[in-house]
């Protein structure tokens, strides 16, 4: 059991500022304006070379989407970044286009965030008028690199076990999983989430995977946070689920990065 925790040593970079296309109902930019702001390359470049300087472990590089939920990368500046820093780079991409791949390739992140909604998800979070084969063919061109899918769950449990079944079937050993949060002054605020669709949809992710974390994405309601000992690691977790695990005699390990390094 791993615990992690981000923080100065990893800290999560949002190439597009707390702008955000897509707008989506439960988040509308307020989680990208908690990152570093460094929308041009060479604020991203600076910051990196800082941040190795300060003892730094490594960086999420993320950011709002475009219409078509591509997040915007300075591809270039990713390569400059690998090439001149030892940091560990962990890239949040979006959807991925073929010349996107081509690029991933030749920078060669360490690790690839890579978003796999459920039709649910599709339309009802990013309203985008792609399907969720779509985005299995788009996970498919960087299936060679080191990608770990995310997959959000507590909006439709049986397409939640039928997304981990397809990503098991792929040979995905390691899964992430993210839970619907209704944020507040959002549209999500009302939505509502069941906690026994939510224990469903994480067994089924504990059945099919070698390796499960809960990401740092989740409300931080009591009956999530107690199923902590299902998981092999958890991002960020309160001390309810440092309780749960500790009670369930396990011996977490603390790391000071993102959920995706093992």
């Amino acid at each position: 059991m791993d615990f992690y925790y981000p923080g100065k040593k990893f800290p999560a970079i949002s190439v597009t500022g707390t702008r955000c296309e897509l707008n989506c109902p439960h988040c509308q930019g307020r989680y990208l304006a908690s990152m570093v702001q460094a929308d041009l390359p060479e604020k991203i470049l600076a910051f990196c070379h800082t941040l190795e300087e300060r003892g730094g472990l490594g960086c999420l590089i993320s950011g709002g989407c475009d219409a078509m939920g591509r997040v915007p990368l300075p591809l270039e500046t990713l390569g400059e970044i690998r090439q001149s820093t030892d940091l560990i780079v962990n890239v949040h991409t979006g959807f991925i286009d073929p010349e996107t791949a081509a690029a991933l390739r030749d920078i060669q992140p360490q690790y690839i965030s890579f978003d796999v909604p459920t039709p649910t998800v599709l339309k009802r979070v990013y309203r985008l008028p792609l399907t969720q084969n779509e985005y299995m063919e788009s996970l498919s061109l960087v299936e060679d690199l080191t990608v770990v899918p995310h997959v959000m769950v507590g909006l439709n449990v049986e397409e939640e076990i039928r997304t981990f079944t397809l990503l098991s079937e792929r040979g995905m050993s390691t899964v992430v999983v993210l839970v619907c949060t209704p944020t507040p002054k959002t549209p999500s605020q009302t939505w509502t989430i069941s906690v026994d669709a939510i224990a469903a949809s994480f067994r089924s992710a504990r059945s099919q995977f070698t390796r499960v974390m809960l990401g740092c994405m989740r409300p931080r309601l009591r009956a999530i946070e107690e199923m902590a000992p299902l998981f092999d690691g958890i991002a960020v977790p309160t001390r309810i689920a440092r309780d749960a695990v500790r009670e369930a005699g396990q011996h977490p390990v603390v790391r000071e990065t993102c959920c995706v390094v093992p």
